[in-house]
This record gives structure tokens, sequence and C-alpha cells, in this order.
């Protein structure tokens, strides 16, 4: 594992090493870690500690789910490189300096109007449930009644569904799902959460060289920037789904899959079939670079994008992506000297901006 430079005691940013109750949970998963790494606890310790106050920023979790102690995953990669959860929002909202705009990315109804709008392509929207509305709507469902009525019209043909503002998708009607069931469990959590829209999009089907669990399309996630020479695609990835989530490492010119491994289990990678690849990777591709250049009030997003039967889909994008896939993916950290120059140049914008309004 490269060396990462020596710091002064005092500023290790490290709990007590004290064995109470709050630090048993920690001082396990040193032990833990140390134990998978061959090296010593404190030994360890110092190392994240390195990490902790390095550019990136690592906290524990990061340390512990990136497997950053892992010399064989890792071998010389420049670890002050990588970027931790928390380090990669502040980051994104440091590049991301339209802070005005972020509520336009962060609706999904908003967005995809935005999108399709331009001309991009986005899963087209069967309906729009928000309770309580008095002025009707053509696509627009406003009680609990009509919302029921709705998903048993639907004969049981699978669809999703998601709140505007956020939140996990769900599959309706799968296969070997009970129909009453689903309208059951939809219509309770529809009524806990409250003042909140939601959309029903179909389930669209995959592209049939494409791979996935049968429930989720699996969706290529691309980091993609816009700078001074046009936008850009920094990362990407495949999610492929599964039971154990499983990820693929993309070459950026091609879209081949280069090696695929759980995404909890990123020691566990494996060579990838000869031939496997995303299904019209340059459309794909292409169409994020266009995402970026309609959104150019943003410096950094991250793009999930589907390869459907009928070509490439936006499925969501998000102006705080994380980095986390994405480094253990390529086995390489964000915060290259391209990077750093990328930030400072944001910067530059972000003053200018705030000068000129």
């Amino acid at each position: 594992m490269a060396a990462l430079p020596k710091i002064p005691a005092h500023l290790v940013p490290w709990p007590s090493l004290q064995r109470d109750s709050a630090d048993e949970g920690a001082m396990a998963a040193i032990a833990r870690m140390a134990e998978a790494a061959g090296v010593p606890p404190t030994r360890l310790m110092a190392d994240f500690a390195q990490l902790a106050i390095g550019p990136g920023r690592i906290d524990f979790s990061d340390y512990e789910r990136m497997r950053l102690y892992d010399e064989a995953l890792w071998g010389q990669t420049d670890r002050r490189a990588m970027v931790g959860v928390r380090r990669s929002r502040e980051l994104a909202r440091t590049v991301n300096f339209r802070h005005d705009c972020f509520a336009l990315a962060s609706d999904h109804l908003a967005a995809d109007a935005y999108l399709s709008a331009h001309g991009l392509p986005t899963v087209p929207i069967l309906a729009i449930y928000r309770a309580g509305l008095a002025t009707p709507g053509g696509r627009l469902i406003r009680t609990r009644d009509e919302l029921r009525a709705f998903l048993e019209s639907r004969g049981g043909q699978p669809m999703l569904a998601q709140p505007v503002e956020g939140g996990r998708t769900r599959l309706l009607f799968g296969a070997g799902h009970d129909v009453a069931a689903d309208i059951g469990a939809l219509l309770d959590e529809v009524r806990d959460a409250g003042e909140t829209s939601w959309l029903f999009r179909p389930h669209l089907a995959e592209h049939p060289d494409a791979v996935s669990d049968g429930d989720r399309l699996s969706a290529v996630r691309v980091l993609a920037a816009n700078t001074d020479f046009g936008p850009m695609m920094l990362r990407a990835l495949w999610r492929l789904g599964g039971r154990d989530d499983i990820v693929a490492r993309l070459d950026l010119e091609t879209g081949a899959v280069q090696a695929i491994f759980p995404a909890g289990s990123p020691h566990r990678a494996q060579a990838a079939p000869s031939g496997f690849g995303v299904p019209e990777w340059p459309v794909l591709k292409a169409t994020a670079i266009e995402g970026m250049r309609l959104m150019s009030q943003f410096g950094l997003i991250g793009w999930d994008i589907a390869s459907t039967a009928k070509g490439p889909v936006i499925l969501g994008l998000d102006p705080t992506p994380d980095l986390t896939l994405h480094q253990l993916a390529d086995r390489q950290g964000l915060l290259d000297a391209w990077f750093h120059d990328f930030i400072a140049d944001r910067r530059r914008l972000a003053a200018e901006h705030r000068r000129f309004g």
C-alpha cells in the first residue's frame, strides 16, 4: 500500500482509544479490518487518520466501505485522491454554485418536463397523484379512491411509482407480485406520506442485449462535467443489479465491460465475459453529453441512463452524486490534478456570477 505522509499526533482525528461502550463498535471494526489487512490495529488507525485530514476527508464509514485498508485492492494507488461521501457533497455544491437551480434537478416532475421539452428521452408519465387539489387535470389523480381505480385499471401491467421530490422507486405488479397486495401497500404508503405528489410511469422493456434482475432497468451511472472545452464524460459504471447489486467497470470509449464486482465487496471483482458491453453506447454517451449541454447552469451532474428496447432513456439526474461507486469501479480517486483545476475554475466562475449577477 502506498505510504502516506506522517502527521503530528495531536492532529489525528480519532476517537478516544479507551474501550468504553461508545467506542466498542469502532474498536471491533478496527480489529476486523486490521485482521483482514494483516497489519497491527495501530498502523491501520494511523493510516485512516492521515486520510481523514486529507483532501478527500475520509470518515470511518468511507474507510471501511471502500476498503481503503486493503492493499490488495488499492496497491500503489494514491488514496489521498479518494473522496468521502460528505466531501463529495461539499465538492458538488462548490462546483454547482448555482444553488438556485437545485430545485429543478431534485424535483422529478420538473426535471423530466424540462428534459423532455428539449427533446431528451425520459420515461413517460402515466399519471400524477396529489391528494386534495381542486383543479382537475388530464393525468391528475386527486383522491385515494381515484388512485385505487387507476391502479386497478392497469390490469396488473407493471409500472413504477415514485415520490416527486425524491425517494425509493417502487415496482408495482412485477413478476410474482400479488396485485391486490401491491395496491394495498401503495395506498397505505401514500396515505402516510402526507402532502406529497407521486409519479406513475410504465416499466419499460430492457434492451435485449442488456442485463437486469428482472424488476429494475440496469442503469448506467454517468458522471459528467461542463468544462471550458464543453461537456465531457468523466466516469461511468453500469448498475446491473441482482441480489448482490453487481456493478460493472466500463471503458469510456467503447462502453465495454472491463470487470464486474458486488457493490458491497469490491475486492471480489471478476473479469467480464468477452464482448459484454452497454448496448447503443454511442447514443447513451451522446444523451449524457447533450443533457450536460442543456443543464449548463451545473458544472457536475450524475446521470442514470438505461438502455431500453426503444433506446437510451434518462431515469434521473443528481447534482450532488455519490462518488463512492465510481471510485471503486475505476480504482481511482476523483481528486486528481485535473479535478483540482476544475474546482478552481468553477470557483472563478462562481465569483464572476456573484459579481455580475
